[in-house]
């Protein structure tokens, strides 16, 4: 099933956070729109990022370390992991891109469960692969159905794309049930790369110590710059066997993380109060957002443990339609049709502040009234 035109689509709405250029084909200043299509930190960077960097400025005039071996021993001791099993890039994009090469194939077959990231399947397509899609259910709520998915590896795939909590729906699979699917691709010599970018908001659901530790057949990509804060700076990373790191490596180009986010990198894992804070403020935001949203006439929210649910519409009007409104009072949220396995009726919103989730739900509820005549379109 094609991704409808999602991976290679350069308009302005093919990813969330396209804020500077939309501002620009608008004709405002970016400050103004209040850009509920990227699911970022609401609380913004630890209050220790700037001054890390501002104070790292000076080493811009030298070459960053290789492989940021600095950035590598704090992030193993923030997961528990040797840090020979880490690998830090140039954002976690970087990294998805690397994937292809580093199975050694120069075309393949791969399997993404959908709806999903967009990216997996650009970096694909780029690579010469074939893709395909098995698309979980709305209707179930995108639940994991292991038979299939077993039924569908025994078809033949190189490599297979999983992401929890699922972007853009929300939902956080057990670790279980995570094991579970490594065990199918296991079975089946199927590659199993799982997206953890949206984790640290769940105090619970990495699989980062259940996967066996000295098995070269899966790889975990985590993002530093949803939760910490800071996606203007580009940091994310990979865990896996300490061989796998060893090979990826070896692809990465030499200075591909700059000082400045490494900079940002130390302070934000110096500082857990913040991701304690962020954490409960987050959980406690969404559920509450969650709860406001579903009351509103026509819209369904579905469960999300991240900063961001998924809703559909339910009447008449389309998630396009709804988002132009939406940009009328300078507020964008993520249309979500033109992700594989979801429609026209579905979108996206992060969970932001208090004050600017009140101007969100105020908008949709002007928004959702009926057009004269009785329908929305």
């Amino acid at each position: 099933m094609p991704d409808k035109g999602e991976a290679l689509d350069n308009g302005r709405f093919s990813h969330g956070g396209t804020l500077f250029a939309l501002a620009a084909e608008m004709g405002i200043e970016p400050e103004s729109l209040l850009d509920f299509s990227a699911s970022i930190n609401p609380l913004g960077p630890a209050p220790g990022v700037r001054p890390a960097v501002a104070a790292a400025f000076d080493r811009v005039v030298h070459y960053p370390e290789v492989g940021s071996p600095g950035l590598c021993r704090a992030l193993a001791a923030y997961h528990a992991l040797g840090e020979e099993r880490i690998a830090v890039a140039n954002g976690s994009t970087e990294l998805i891109h690397l994937l292809p090469r580093l199975t050694g194939r120069s075309a393949g077959r791969a399997l993404l469960l959908a709806p999903t990231f967009s990216e997996y399947a650009h970096a694909l397509e780029l690579a010469g692969w074939r893709i395909d899609y098995l698309c979980l259910s709305p209707e179930g709520g995108f639940a994991l159905d292991l038979a299939r998915v077993a039924t569908e590896l025994a078809r033949g795939y190189d490599l297979l794309f999983f992401c929890n909590p699922g972007n853009p729906t929300g939902r956080l699979y057990k670790v279980e049930e995570v094991e579970a699917l490594y065990a199918l691709c296991r079975q089946s010599g199927c590659f199993f790369v799982l997206d953890e970018a949206f984790i640290d908001f769940s105090e619970e659901g990495s699989a980062k110590h259940r996967l066996p530790e000295g098995e070269d057949d899966w790889l975990i990509l985590r993002s530093m710059t949803k939760f910490f804060g800071f996606p203007g700076l580009r940091l994310g990373y990979v865990l896996g066997s300490s061989r796998l790191m060893a090979r990826l490596q070896q692809l990465l180009p030499p200075w591909n993380v700059g000082v400045l986010a490494q900079a940002a990198g130390l302070a934000a894992l110096a500082d857990p109060e913040h991701c304690c804070r962020t954490r409960e403020f987050v959980n406690a935001e969404r559920k509450r957002l969650g709860a406001r949203l579903g009351a509103l006439p026509g819209l369904t929210v579905f469960p999300g443990a991240a900063n961001y649910l998924l809703i559909q519409i339910t009447s008449s009007m389309t998630a396009a339609a709804l988002q132009e409104k939406l940009l009328a009072g300078r507020i964008l949220i993520r249309d979500c049709s033109n992700f594989t396995g979801l429609d026209g009726r579905f979108f996206r919103v992060a969970v932001r502040t208090g004050e600017e989730n009140e101007r969100l739900l105020g908008a949709l509820e002007r928004a959702m009234e009926p057009e004269e005549g009785g329908r929305n379109v």
